[in-house]
């Protein structure tokens, strides 16, 4: 994304309302990589029809959503991040079938097959409950990588159903998002309330609480499901202080994993990050006090392809 420190000598209300429109602009959608490529092809796939929030005009868009592994088999769901796709998970998902599971992902609004060019923390939230719905059970395990790791948790908040929660790379919450923004384009600070007031109006419409809404400090994920983030230590597109945010707001009910050397996307193909991952939501049951307690114990730092 380029530089938008230009805005600096625009008049503020239309440079607020440049910035919200380029934060929002996806550019080109990740392809499916030859590595993902057999595994991308084997999936059982159909189309959700989802309807827009108000601020994209209501308009429905073609959701791609994926599945592999057996039909009867617990399911686990999985939320790509930005200028992402399904695919994206492929080494994971080989891993999680190979475990027993079915695996559930989706092309977010405007990435992979999916249609729209727009894509918003309440589409993910949104396709998630409709999916949710879906599964009788609920979900076994939800992992989210960078923005999907957000947008699954406020599903979670909300109530939707599962045993077990991963955030790799995850970010924690709207405002750290929008802080990123300004931070990697260079949008002059001054622009900052009226930028958030131009996405609150734009973007989310009927969501004046959007910044404690989207928010995994203020809400966090139910402490009886236990969570893992994993984070690396160099990652320059997300901060880890913001796995460690996730890591305060679930205490007692998370651990946190440190890689090096893995920067923010090998994180999820690492596969000492992918075993530790599988073991995390395929994990027998526990009673909450028994969980509470493993979790605090387990917060600590080890260096990628070093995992137990």
């Amino acid at each position: 994304m380029p530089t938008l420190r230009h805005l600096a000598h625009l008049p503020a209300p239309l440079a607020a309302e440049v910035a919200a429109w380029a934060a929002f602009r996806l550019g080109p959608r990740a392809a499916v990589r030859p590595h993902e490529r057999e595994l991308h092809e084997t999936a059982r796939r159909v189309t959700l029809g989802h309807r827009r929030p108000a601020a994209n005009r209501g308009r429905p868009v073609d959701v791609a959503v994926y599945t592999w592994g057996g039909p009867g088999a617990p399911a686990v769901l999985l939320v790509h991040g930005w200028q992402s796709r399904a695919a994206f998970f492929a080494p994971l998902i080989a891993d999680l079938v190979g475990a027993g599971r079915r695996v559930v992902a989706y092309d977010a609004p405007g990435h992979g097959d999916s249609g729209g060019t727009r894509r918003t923390l309440a589409d993910d939230v949104a396709i998630i409950h409709r999916l949710s719905a879906a599964e009788a059970e609920g979900w076994e395990g939800v992992v989210g990588h960078s923005a999907g790791v957000l947008a699954a948790g406020v599903a979670l908040a909300d109530g939707a159903p599962a045993r077990r929660f991963a955030g790799l790379a995850g970010i924690s919450s709207a405002h750290a998002i929008n802080d990123g923004f300004f931070e990697f384009t260079g949008t002059p600070r001054r622009l900052r309330e009226r930028y958030d007031d131009v996405v609150r109006r734009r973007r989310f419409p009927d969501e004046p609480d959007l910044y404690e809404r989207y928010d995994l400090t203020r809400r966090p994920v139910p402490a009886t499901i236990p969570a893992l983030f994993v984070h690396d230590a160099a990652d320059r597109r997300v901060p880890h202080r913001q796995s460690e945010l996730l890591l305060g707001a679930h205490a007692g009910s998370a651990e946190l994993v440190t890689t090096t050397g893995l920067g923010h996307n090998r994180i999820v193909r690492d596969g000492a990050v992918r075993r530790r991952t599988v073991e995390h939501v395929t994990a027998a049951r526990t009673s909450g006090a028994e969980t509470a307690t493993e979790a605090a114990e387990t917060a600590w730092t080890v260096n990628a392809g070093n995992l137990p």
